[in-house]
């Protein structure tokens, strides 16, 4: 047996020995640091893990080590990014998009105030990869790798080239990314060397696609340029950017030019390019000679022994991917399966991720029978379909109906749809599907077929899928939660926990269907009561992610009721969640909006109908009090029901506060608001009007002074439709501003055209005791309030809010300081 010598011992047993203390090991850094914008929790002060992510991708790149990755999701980063960084060879430091270049929608934007280019200069080893970005520009970098970016330049702004590579920078790469809209594509300066541009698709750009200034071996291959404006050129070498290899693109009405500086060693064949006007203006320049076709040039210089000068056909259905159709009956000539040797260093597989792949309907002409297509695109498939995505008007709001209709010789053995939102179907005998979306949203529908021979064909669509605007339909209070019941549906919540509450079904079990199939949002009047601890109750549509929005905010022992209008989620439900403690829950249906509702809405400017205050006459306990609602404060006789706040204050004794149609029986249902001595509390109340136009108003506390504001009203001669969108904050003043007595703060964020705003208004951090007020941007400040708080207390109220053509509306603070949260739960829209 051999024996090792003693200089084998590790360190540990050494250290043990000899007794010195062991050397500290420093931590290994993460492999990937996260960039969310949109998370609530994070921080640019890091760490940048999945659980507190940067903020902003600067935060991250100031910060990312040599072979860290920087993962960025979805969503717009408006800042202007500057790389100043460098990675190591072997080590790069990768700036990675979670999206897909595929789905460009949920490519992160990198989109800064002042329209900056993303910058590296003087950098190296770094991959920027999978971004919407604007352009680039590179100076003085060493082994920059592009690739799977959008680079767009939007209508308006400056154009400037998609890549500008300057100073003295070398093995630059640019591949696989579509650049659109912009002023030339990869512009690549003077004494630079060793760049690749492979695999991009140049769409709709001016100028040259790719345009070389004494820039020599340069690789320029697998790359579509389709629409050059302008000059048409398609590549341009200038100067001395010899030793340069042109081959397997795919030019749409372009002219190649290679100056007399840069023929020396360069290989241009394999292409193919349509000539850029019928034979007038010449395909190439060679060493300042110009020649009309391939084989002039073939026969005077040797270049472009295999180029071919034919027109080809984009596919329509794929606008923004320049890819060659294949259609049944009809192939483009000299693109597919055609492709020439590939150079060193281009990746293997399209654009779209696609490897090589052998069409079987087109012969292979590429050297010892190769069958890579030639541009960015490998076209698959030996047939058409034609996709449609139809949205339905039945039971769903958000369902549609997806059609391949594939026209084929052959027979399908296989239809796999991905609708886009991170769900899939698939199936031999599925040429029509139903999909039901969880939240509105642009869609990117995708159907791929397979035929009995194994080819295949992808088809695309993009599909807004929205709510249809809705009217409205009041129905008698009806309780369908409460968790005080024993025994009863529903439990009480307690940290965390949800209630998946079934409009469709009423609690009792009676007979008939609560809230009708196709109904878009629901109106709830929602009690917290009994509360352990100080929390807030959430509401939103079933099978949506859980939004950062409240709807009633409540403390120990308190009774607080709000009203809530949200939508409806695809199984007719709504989810109820307690953030904290535990809570008994009670909630009534008030109403809900359907495409066929004959009322709607119209917004008024908010008007006072009643001050019990004004006459020293507060409503006592058990006695009801009429107001008259129609024919005051812009509510017209016609109306069926009125948009009111009601206000409770100076009342005598803990109890609640009725509101009801004037001459009829008080509903057995619940309440609308809860009553404490010496508070003023707050809600919106939706509520019929009686025959004569009028409402109850009804308490059960000793007594209590009672403020009516008006802010709309629904009737069939209305114009307003309703359209709810998921819960989304619009305003959260907490770290930013202060509102101050008298102080006003614009909100924006509804949609433009919108005539008014159903918005739950939280007021936090507060002094002492005030009111706030909102009201549309533009127009007086009216004498009315929206939700009354207290110090101590965040309190919360549902409010329709009119607002101008932009969606903007304004908030005021009445006295001492407050912080303001405005969550949008839909708007209104004339029709």
């Amino acid at each position: 047996m051999r024996i090792r010598h003693a200089a084998g011992l590790s360190a540990a047993v050494v250290s043990a020995v000899v007794g010195l203390p062991l050397p500290a090991v420093a931590a290994e850094p993460a492999a990937v640091l996260y960039v969310e914008g949109s998370n609530s929790a994070c921080s640019n002060s890091g760490p940048g893990t999945r659980a507190v992510p940067f903020c902003t991708v600067q935060a991250a790149a100031d910060q990312v080590l040599p072979g860290q990755t920087v993962e960025v999701a979805s969503g717009t980063y408006a800042e202007d990014l500057t790389v100043r960084r460098s990675g190591e060879p072997g080590r790069p430091i990768t700036f990675r998009g979670a999206g897909r270049l595929a789905l460009k929608k949920t490519l992160p934007v990198i989109a800064g105030p002042q329209k900056q280019a993303v910058r590296i200069s003087g950098q190296h080893d770094v991959v920027f990869s999978g971004f919407d970005v604007t352009h680039f520009e590179l100076d003085g970098v060493s082994r920059v790798e592009l690739s799977g970016n959008l680079i767009e330049q939007p209508n308006g702004d400056v154009l400037r080239p998609a890549v500008n590579v300057t100073g003295a920078s070398d093995h630059v790469r640019v591949e696989r990314s579509i650049v659109s809209l912009a002023s030339g594509g990869v512009k690549v300066g003077p004494g630079i060397s060793g760049t690749v541009i492979a695999g991009n698709d140049f769409n709709s750009t001016f100028g040259s696609a790719v345009s070389l200034t004494d820039a020599p071996n340069t690789v320029i291959t697998h790359n579509t340029v389709r629409f050059q404006w302008s000059v048409s050129t398609a590549f341009d070498l200038a100067g001395a950017s010899h030793h340069a290899t042109i081959t397997n693109n795919l030019a749409d009405m372009s002219v190649v030019r290679v100056s007399a500086g840069s023929t020396e060693g360069t290989v241009l064949d394999y292409n193919t390019i349509q000539p850029p006007g019928l034979g007038h203006i010449p395909t190439y320049e060679w060493g300042g000679t110009k020649y009309q076709w391939a084989e002039n040039l073939k026969a005077a210089t040797g270049q472009g022994g295999h180029d071919l000068n034919v027109s080809v056909q984009f596919d329509p259905d794929l606008w923004g991917y320049s890819m060659p159709v294949a259609a049944l009956g009809w192939l483009p000539n000299g693109v597919i399966d055609s492709a020439g040797p590939e150079v060193p260093g281009v990746s293997a597989v399209d654009l779209l991720g696609h490897g090589a792949t052998d069409h079987p309907d087109v012969p292979n002409t590429g050297p010892d029978g190769g069958f890579r297509d030639r541009g960015a695109y490998e076209v698959v498939g030996s047939f058409k379909t034609d996709l449609k995505v139809t949205p339905e008007t039945g039971s769903d709001p958000l369902a549609v109906t997806v059609d391949a209709n594939p026209v084929v010789p052959s027979r399908i053995t296989d239809y796999s749809y991905d609708f886009g939102d991170g769900t899939t179907a698939s199936g031999p005998n599925r040429p029509t599907v139903r999909h039901v979306y969880a939240k509105p949203g642009d869609y990117r529908v995708q159907l791929t077929t397979t035929d009995e021979f194994g080819a295949s064909r992808t088809d695309v669509q993009w599909r807004k899928v929205d709510y249809t605007p809705a009217g409205y339909t009041a129905i008698a209070p009806t309780r369908i939660l409460d968790s005080r019941q024993p025994g009863g549906r529903y439990p009480r919540l307690g940290p965390g926990e949800t209630i998946d509450l079934d409009l469709r079904n009423r609690v009792s079990g009676s007979a008939g269907t609560l809230v009708p199939p196709g109904a878009t949002a629901v109106v709830l009047n929602l009690t917290a009561t009994e509360g352990t601890a100080d929390s807030h109750l959430d509401v939103y549509p079933s099978a949506a992610a859980r939004p950062t929005t409240s709807n009633v905010n409540f403390g120990p022992g308190q009774d607080v009721a709000n009203l809530v209008t949200v939508p409806i989620g695809p199984d007719g439900r709504v989810v109820v969640r307690n953030n904290a403690g535990y809570v008994h829950t009670v909630a009534d249906v008030l109403g809900y909006f359907t495409a066929g509702s004959p009322d709607r809405f119209t917004s008024v400017a908010p008007a006072r109908l009643l001050d019990t205050r004004s006459d020293a006459t507060p409503l006592t306990g058990g006695t009801p009090r009429r107001l008259q609602v129609a024919g005051a404060g812009g509510v017209p006789a016609g109306a069926t029901s009125a948009v009111l706040n009601v206000t409770a204050t100076e009342s005598a004794s803990a109890g609640f506060v009725t509101v009801y149609p004037g001459g009829t029986q008080r509903p057995a249902a619940g309440s609308n608001l809860n009553t404490a001595p010496g508070r003023n509390i707050p809600n919106q109340v939706v509520v019929p009007l009686g025959a004569d136009g009028s409402v109850e108003l009804f308490t059960n506390a000793s007594s209590s002074h009672l403020v009516v504001d008006v802010f709309g009203y629904y009737g069939p001669d209305g114009k307003g439709l309703f359209t709810p969108v998921p819960p989304t904050r619009l305003l959260d003043s907490r770290g930013n501003v202060t509102f101050t007595p008298f102080s006003t703060q614009q909100v924006r964020g509804v949609p433009s055209g919108a005539t008014a705003a159903v918005v739950n208004l939280t007021a936090t951090g507060t002094t002492g005791a005030t009111h706030l007020t909102a009201w549309a941007s533009g127009t007086p400040q009216p004498d009315t309030s929206n939700l009354n708080a207290s110090p101590g207390l965040d309190v919360s109220n549902h409010t329709t809010v009119p607002v101008d053509d932009g969606g903007r509306f304004d908030i005021a603070n009445h006295a001492g300081t407050t912080q303001v949260i405005a969550d949008l739960f839909g708007y209104y829209r004339n029709q």
